[in-house]
């Protein structure tokens, strides 16, 4: 009867792992997957700023503002 128990408690134990695991890796992978999307999304936002930032400042101080205005007056 003892042996049985000790099996019992070994196949419990044995089971019980195999759940811990896959539920600690469930946990693990959307932890690194939500950090990899807010990194994207954080160079993204930067890579955006910088394109923001470069446009203002070859739009607005670009040369001189009689030219400036013939170059926009196509897009008019």
């Amino acid at each position: 009867m003892a042996d049985l128990l000790i099996w019992l408690v070994a196949a419990f134990g044995a089971v019980g792992g195999v759940v811990l695991g896959r539920v600690w890796g469930r946990v693990e992978g959307e932890r690194a997957g939500k950090l990899e999307a807010e990194r994207d999304a954080m160079e993204d936002r930067n890579k955006r700023i910088g394109r923001g930032r470069d446009a203002v400042r070859d739009g607005r101080g670009a040369g001189d503002p009689a030219d400036r205005l013939r170059r926009n007056d196509g897009r008019w």
